[in-house]
């Protein structure tokens, strides 16, 4: 099949991006603090207005705008900056989906938020608005900040290094201009690479070309923060997402449709985390042999964050992690003559998952003594417990409410992934206690103690049960998928103790394959939709539609012990599979 995703340029080519002017133009914003923040105010008294206007946030993101680039003394060159950021951000494959609220973190959407809250309310005065306009001036910096850190390698590759200090020099410079009634969103610059790219896009390629850039330029301080920042984010927010479904379709959390579905679902977050965690683990085999004793511990905890939304399939059932990770069309490609090969991309994945199955097997005792530092304390705070979408969501939430004149601000981002004691946890919990906001809803999203254990409890059973098995991964031997030149049942009968590869594992939008009852009929944009999130091992045309074959097949299948044949697979989609699947596929 032809690659889906979207076209544009690599990470590694020159943008022409005016870093230097940009940064120039942030630090002015920052000295011109006061005037910005006046017109801000400006907007939010607006409460006589009609509702329309309140609650139009591609208006109000303009006027907004007009409060930073109207200002006098900015030259034709710094005004024609505006949007700039955004617009490379998008070039470089991070264009987000058009969902509600899929982006970083934006001012015009909190203006929007706070209207309606005001609206149920009453609205404040000037000395309240220009407290939320000094919220917004700081959410709209930490924004181009944001999208600025993404910038680094757009010109001299060898210069991210120096470019990321400048970052930092810019944050710094936005917190001391900060009144003291305002929060620190973030202290660490290197946290915010997980904000830029949480937002879903259509375009994955972008996600795995900065973590190779980070892994090629930083330095390895730099490289393992920047990491553990992702890995603790990533791994939250699948944290985050099990237990939401688990609420929605009132099961446990272990419920095996659960885990279909996470697994299916979430290529891209596993392969991400299991990347990230191949840095975190040789920082932490380092710690080990260094006999440092507090860098251990801090990265056994963030390590088992890591491990915690599947902890079976990252820590025993290594033989599905890699088919579960590989995503078809940016890891696998075909040439004009026929040809299948991993890509660069793939390649390096192959070789990072690699060396991920040596150190999780050499690691597994060490991490087993570790995990029991990180385990949730009864009426404290962990991070196990940290509800939420994304990682800009934490921004937002910590923003916003500061409407609010009593609002906690002694805790940054940062410290939402850090254990804490029973302030930390009134502070996550008091962050939709909002006026405007029905009790009931509050409550779903009250600290889930007993979630947070269970999913620590998980961790702790999956690794005693590794470390007792050795190096055996698995109790349940692998099955295999036997490929078949043919489908007739003259060749079936070749292996006749194996029973067919079952139809639902088959999707298809060619009707006669799904009259012939060789597979189940699926929409064709809905097949093209689950190729490009990762979720078949296989996908491939026919004369008229398309097929995929589901990744479920992984944990049902072969994952359970069975072997299964296949037959009258096309060449280039046998090839494809062998790669994808390498030691679990049999051809014949």
């Amino acid at each position: 099949m032809p690659d889906n995703s979207t076209n544009y340029r690599n990470a590694r080519d020159p943008f022409d991006f005016p870093f230097a002017a940009q940064a120039d133009l942030l630090q002015l914003f920052i000295r011109r603090r006061a005037d910005i923040v006046e017109r801000i105010e400006q907007l939010l008294n607006c409460q006589k207005k009609p509702i329309d206007y309140q609650q139009n946030q591609s208006l109000l993101s303009h006027q907004f705008k007009d409060c930073c680039f109207t200002l006098s003394g900015l030259t034709q060159t710094q005004t024609g900056l505006r949007d700039q950021l955004e617009l490379a951000h998008w070039a470089s494959g991070f264009k987000p989906r058009a969902n509600p609220g899929n982006d970083i973190i934006d001012p015009a959407a909190l203006m929007v938020r706070g209207f309606h809250m005001w609206q149920q309310t009453r609205w404040p005065g000037q000395k309240g608005r220009i407290r939320f306009a000094q919220t917004l001036f700081n959410v709209y910096l930490l924004r181009c900040i944001t999208l600025l850190l993404m910038r680094l390698w757009d010109d001299a590759v060898t210069d991210a290094r120096n470019k990321l200090g400048q970052v930092q020099s810019l944050l710094d410079a936005l917190w001391h201009s900060s009144p003291s009634d305002q929060p620190v969103l973030v202290r660490d610059v290197r946290w915010l690479f997980p904000v830029a790219m949480s937002p879903t896009t259509n375009d994955l390629a972008g996600y795995f070309r900065i973590t190779q850039l980070i892994d090629d330029t930083l330095p390895p301080a730099d490289r393992i923060e920047i990491h553990k920042a992702s890995v603790q984010a990533g791994s939250g927010h699948l944290r985050a997402q099990l237990r939401h479904l688990a609420v929605q379709q009132g099961v446990q959390m272990d419920a095996h449709e659960l885990v279909l579905l996470t697994r299916v679902s979430n290529a891209l977050d596993v392969a991400l985390l299991m990347q990230g965690l191949v840095t975190l683990l040789r920082a932490y085999e380092q710690a080990i042999a260094g006999s440092d004793g507090q860098q251990r511990l801090a990265l056994a905890a963030a390590i088992c964050e890591g491990l915690s939304p599947d902890p079976e399939l990252f820590i025993k059932r290594l033989d599905l992690l890699g088919p579960y990770t590989m995503i078809e069309h940016l890891f696998i490609a075909t040439d004009k003559e026929g040809n299948t090969a991993y890509t660069s991309m793939g390649m390096r994945h192959l070789q990072l998952l690699q060396e991920y199955k040596g150190l999780i097997g050499r690691l597994a005792n060490s991490l087993h003594d570790d995990c029991p530092h990180s385990r949730p304390v009864a009426e404290a705070y962990s991070p196990y417990g940290l509800l939420y979408g994304f990682a800009s969501n934490i921004l937002e939430l910590t923003a916003f409410k500061t409407l609010q004149l009593d609002a906690e601000i002694r805790f940054t981002m940062e410290d939402a992934f850090a254990a804490g004691a029973a302030d930390k946890r009134a502070w996550v919990n008091g962050w939709r206690t909002l006026p405007h906001i029905k009790p009931e809803v509050v409550q779903q999203f009250e600290y889930p103690a007993q979630f947070a254990a269970d999913m620590h409890a998980r961790i702790e059973q999956q690794l005693r049960q590794r470390v007792a098995a050795g190096d055996s991964n698995s109790s349940v031997p692998t099955g295999k998928l036997y490929l078949l030149q043919a489908n007739d049942p003259q060749v079936a009968g070749m292996l006749p103790h194996i029973c067919e590869l079952p139809v639902h594992y088959i999707h298809a939008s060619d009707p006669a394959l799904v009259a012939a009852r060789m597979a189940e009929s699926k929409e064709l944009q809905d097949i093209l939709f689950c190729r490009l999130e990762g979720e078949y091992v296989v996908s491939y045309r026919t004369e008229q539609g398309c097929v995929g074959i589901t990744k479920d097949m992984l944990t049902e299948v072969v994952g359970a012990g069975k072997d299964a044949r296949l037959a009258g697979l096309p060449q280039e989609a046998v090839d494809v599979l062998r790669l994808m699947c390498p030691e679990l596929v049999v051809t014949g």
